[in-house]
């Protein structure tokens, strides 16, 4: 078994290596390697600790359970000398008391007994609570079963029940004391009376308090010490306060990260749709530019610079696609190459259709514009379809959103026409 934490720990190795040669660890895969790592060399210290003590020696045996326990079964593997091996399974049976240790168990169980069902009664000749019919001897390996003659009286558990007569009833027990192959029968007669229901102890804090405060004009109401020889201990219960604003502000913490996260993708999923929908006006404007007789460049430019004066003018809210044009438009002006400016173009939108936009112009700066304003037009052709079909899937969404209102609507119809119709009929 050895060999499969050896195969586990090569392959967390393989695994650990290969994503840190690619870059790709982060802080999380390294605590997943690290606590399955930690747990495979464990898992192998233990299976080698297993295999080390399996060996039985040159006298095989094999350790009995304790006294008073039932045989248990001991899985096995036996060698012969020709060589083959075999799992077999050996029932192996508990330690067995000698007979005076028996005999000596059994006195020692049959002189506490009384004092052992007696529970929370005094004597065996005035019960008036559940005794304590034990099944076990207590810190003993003997055996007890009950038999009584009363069994509407005192259940063989020992329990009391409501028929018992005011002037009490006698009832004979019989315990049956058990060790091993050797019995031995106790009887004992108990007077029971019916059961006594003790006053709790807020019911005695309650009588001794009163007891104490008989003046009620003090300005403090002084609480017992002591209680039926026991010594009490007073203090106000904590306010519990700090532990719900610790709860809360936890609660709130993780409710706050949650708004934020979803804010944040609401916010994504919102420019995405934003982009999305303005990407059909950008290539159609491209592809009117470019007919015009402008190159890409310019044509970038004449966008960019023509929403930057709209923005100044106050005519019309930022628009996140025009926004990464005159980003783009900037960084070109700034320096920075234009076939580099339009792949981040493309990385920034994060867009399958932007992606496509930048590839047509980069592939048109390495390989040169022919066919260029063809590929525009069919793009900028798609990219109005794609609008059409995103446009239908709003509209099933909004129907959709107002089926639950319809049907509210059609409930409130139903009562203005039913209500009506029970009262006129109970009327």
């Amino acid at each position: 078994m050895a060999g499969v934490h050896l195969i586990i720990g090569a392959g967390l190795l393989l695994w650990y290596f290969w994503r840190k040669k690619n870059k790709k660890l982060n802080v999380l895969e390294k605590r997943i390697f690290l606590f399955a790592a930690i747990g495979n060399i464990a898992g192998l210290a233990l299976t080698a600790a297993a295999y080390s003590n399996a060996g039985l020696g040159t006298e095989p045996a094999v350790e009995r359970g304790s006294y008073g326990t039932s045989a248990r079964e001991e899985q096995l593997e036996v060698s012969q000398e020709n060589g083959e091996n075999q799992k077999i399974t050996v029932l192996v049976p508990a330690r067995q008391y000698e007979e005076e240790e028996t005999e000596e168990w059994l006195e020692h169980a049959e002189k506490v007994l009384d004092t052992v069902i007696l529970g929370e009664n005094t004597s065996l000749l005035h019960v008036d609570q559940d005794l304590n019919l034990v099944t076990q001897m207590p810190d003993s390996p003997v055996a007890v079963s009950w038999d009584t003659d009363e069994p509407l009286l005192v259940g063989y558990e020992g329990k009391l029940s409501d028929r018992i007569p005011q002037e009490g009833a006698q009832v004979r027990l019989k315990a049956t004391l058990s060790l091993q192959e050797q019995t031995r029968e106790c009887v004992r007669d108990v007077m029971v009376y019916p059961k006594q229901e003790a006053e709790t102890l807020e019911q005695l804090i309650q009588e001794a308090a009163q007891a104490q405060n008989t003046d009620d004009s003090e300005a403090v109401y002084y609480l017992p010490q002591e209680i039926d020889g026991q010594k009490l201990t007073w203090r106000k219960v904590p306010d519990r306060t700090g532990n719900l604003i610790a709860v809360f502000g936890l609660l709130t913490a993780v409710l706050y990260g949650g708004v934020q996260q979803e804010k944040r993708e609401e916010s994504r999923r919102s420019r995405e749709e934003e982009l999305q929908r303005d990407y059909p006006e950008i290539v159609s404007a491209l592809v009117l530019l470019l007919g015009a007789g402008l190159n890409m460049r310019k044509a970038v430019e004449r966008l960019a610079l023509d929403y930057q004066n709209r923005q100044r003018n106050g005519s019309g809210k930022p628009r996140a696609a025009y926004e990464e044009l005159l980003y783009t438009w900037q960084e070109m002006e700034s320096g920075v190459s234009e076939l580099n400016a339009y792949e981040h173009l493309g990385a920034r939108c994060q867009g399958t259709s932007y992606r496509a936009l930048a590839t047509l112009l980069t592939q048109n700066l390495k390989k040169g514009s022919k066919g260029l304003l063809e590929l525009l037009e069919q793009e900028s052709s798609e990219a109005f379809e794609e609008r059409r079909r995103r446009a239908r899937a709003e509209g099933e969404k909004a129907g959709t959103r107002l089926l639950l209102p319809m049907m509210m609507m059609l409930g409130i119809v139903f009562l203005l026409i039913l209500i009506p119709a029970f009262m006129s009929f109970y009327a």
